[in-house]
């Protein structure tokens, strides 16, 4: 008897989830346009069904593993959260929890990103000393990925939007990243200032958004069936302006996040047919683009992310666009007495703009671009130097002075509220770090502790 009514019990669960899944099914299909949805069906055919209940589940969260700052397997090890690793990312996992408040989230420990996003750069193998720019970079993910694969390189990180840049800017020093140079500027600009420069260019063009539609309602509405057109157009033009500032060799990564055959193999067709590229290959096991299988089509119903595209093309021959001449910059010794007094670095600094900064690379600032950042923010050219919050973020491991903490201690809570630590250091400046990772700064003065983390950053 108890058993017959476990069964019903088990019944009624199923009809329960049945119904809700249904009812989510038919919620989705009201939203997406007809248009959308038959040309889907067209694309996928067997797998259409499929295509459609993954958009019912929710969105997978995923991390990149920053190991400027922390080794992977470090990471791995002290089990903040619960890790899955995702097969073609080493410093990629899944995750389940809420992060952003996280003390190793502060600390640049992690960048939370979308799990199909992390495949676009680990299409193409780095060697680790090229030139990369990413023309279209905001708010920074992939950015900070190759940054991660430069130890000898450096990256021009682009972004055309003012209030996208500022995003971009704020995740590069959280991140602590050295070796990158970000720009906020047109690629028409770009592709005039550096002509033949770069070994590496990432286009992760502005689409119209097909993959992200699974994240409900605000990706969704805005569709339109001439919306894949526009962009297709915008898409173009973005890779004539790469294929400018590339060297003959050097390789383009082309990505979006749509389905669109018209802004995906579509715009690479178009590319391909007036410039002498080749498609390369791409090692993975995912769907293939429609008529040009060199090309990679993801989908949230084949991996645990949202939808993605990816090219990677080779420059056979080159063009006549030469480079802007390179922008004098001022050398100073501003900053001088704060890195001898504080920390065990010798900073080259220049200024720029009433700022200084550690520029990773000076033939890369150019006369005619408009700069955001030229590198490591050191401080303004004050009466006194104040250093900024990238210095502790980026040089925090060279301090002399350093207070370390596990990211689950209550001095870590404090400080990333504002409050003061009680400390015996002497008068200096000093670094918090969190297993092994620079989160902000402190300054002691008369033996009072002065807590240097941004007010704009605090929990």
């Amino acid at each position: 008897m108890k058993k017959h009514k476990f069964k019903q019990i088990n019944n009624v669960k199923k009809d329960f989830n049945s119904n809700c899944i249904n009812a989510e099914l038919t919620n989705i299909m009201e939203q997406l346009n007809p248009v959308f949805l038959s040309r889907m069906q067209q694309i996928l055919k067997d797998d259409y069904s499929a295509f459609i209940t993954s958009l019912t589940q929710p969105e997978q969260k995923a991390i990149f593993v920053n190991e400027n700052k922390i080794d992977a397997n470090m990471f791995k090890n002290l089990n903040p959260f619960s890790l899955q690793q995702i097969p073609y990312e080493k410093c990629g996992f899944y995750v389940n929890e809420k992060l952003g408040k996280h003390p190793l989230h502060h600390a640049g420990a992690f960048y939370v990103q979308d799990a199909s996003a992390m495949f676009t750069v680990n299409a193409l193998k780095f060697r680790g000393d090229e030139l990369v720019l990413d023309m279209c970079a905001a708010p920074g993910g992939k950015s900070i990925q190759i940054a991660n694969k430069l130890p000898f390189g450096t990256l021009v990180s682009n972004e055309i939007v003012p209030s996208r840049c500022k995003i971009l800017q704020s995740n590069i020093e959280r991140m602590g990243l050295t070796n990158v140079i970000i720009t906020n500027d047109s690629p028409q600009n770009l592709s005039a200032a550096y002509g033949n420069t770069f070994d590496i260019c990432l286009v992760d063009a502005p689409c119209s958004g097909e993959g992200m539609f699974r994240r409900g309602e605000e990706y969704i509405k805005p569709w339109n069936e001439n919306l894949q057109n526009m962009c297709a157009d915008r898409q173009l033009e973005i890779l004539n302006c790469a294929d400018k500032c590339l060297k003959v060799g050097g390789k383009i990564i082309y990505s979006t996040c749509t389905y669109s055959i018209m802004e995906n193999e579509g715009v690479v067709n178009k590319f391909l047919a007036s410039h002498n590229y080749k498609l390369l290959p791409i090692d993975a096991n995912f769907s293939r683009g429609i008529d040009l299988k060199e090309t990679v089509r993801i989908y949230p119903f084949n991996n645990r992310g949202e939808g993605q595209f990816v090219a990677v093309l080779q420059k056979n021959s080159g063009n006549t666009v030469n480079s802007a001449p390179i922008l004098k910059l001022k050398s100073t010794n501003f900053s001088t007495d704060f890195f001898k007094n504080n920390t065990n670095l010798n900073i080259k600094e220049y200024e720029f703009n009433g700022n200084l900064y550690y520029v990773p690379n000076v033939e890369l600032i150019k006369k005619s671009v408009n700069f955001w950042s030229l590198g490591v923010l050191l401080g303004e050219t004050n009466k006194v130097f104040k250093p900024s919050h990238f210095v502790f973020s980026a040089f925090g491991k060279q301090f002399k002075n350093v207070l370390n903490f596990n990211f689950n201690a209550a001095e870590v809570q404090k400080y990333l509220k504002g409050e003061n630590l009680i400390v015996d250091f002497l008068d200096c400046y000093g670094v918090i770090i969190v297993n092994n990772c620079p989160l902000g700064g402190f300054k002691i003065s008369d033996g009072k502790f002065k807590n240097l983390y941004p007010k704009g950053l605090r929990n």
